[in-house]
C-alpha cells in the first residue's frame, strides 16, 4: 500500500459527525446580543473571546435590529380632495413599486404637506 491510500483511513471523524449544540434558544439569542452590546468589542472579537459562532451571532444581532410583525408599520390614510381638479400636473412621484401619485396646481399647500407626511 502506499502513503496516499493508508491516508484515507485516518482517525479523524467528518465534520458532519462531529457534536454539534442544541440551537439557542430566544432566552439566550437575547441575552448574547446583550452581552455583545455591552461589550464594546467588534462581532470577531466577541465571538472569538466567548466561543460562540461568528455567523450565528451576526444573525441574531442583526434579525433583533429588524422590525418584528410589523409594530409601527405605516398606515395609509384616506385623502379627501376638494371638488374635481384638472389634469394639468404640477408634480409626479413615481415609487419603486410602480405606485404614481399626481399633484395639480390646485392643491392646496396643507394637502400638500398631508400628503408628505403620510408619504
Amino acid at each position: 500500500m502506499n502513503e496516499l491510500s493508508e491516508g484515507a483511513n485516518s482517525p479523524v471523524a467528518p465534520a458532519s459527525s462531529r457534536p454539534q449544540r442544541p440551537p439557542a434558544s430566544a432566552a439566550e439569542k437575547a441575552e448574547w446580543i446583550k452581552r455583545f452590546h455591552e461589550s464594546g468589542l467588534s462581532l470577531r472579537q466577541f465571538s472569538t473571546e466567548h466561543s460562540v459562532s461568528l455567523m450565528s451571532l451576526w444573525r441574531w444581532v442583526n434579525q433583533a435590529k429588524e422590525p418584528q410583525a410589523h409594530p409601527g408599520a405605516i398606515e395609509f390614510a384616506e385623502v379627501k380632495l376638494p371638488s374635481p381638479i384638472n389634469n394639468e400636473w404640477a408634480a409626479e412621484l413615481t415609487l419603486a413599486n410602480g405606485t404614481v401619485l399626481r399633484l395639480s396646481r390646485e392643491v392646496p399647500a396643507a394637502m400638500l404637506e398631508q400628503l408628505l407626511r403620510v408619504c
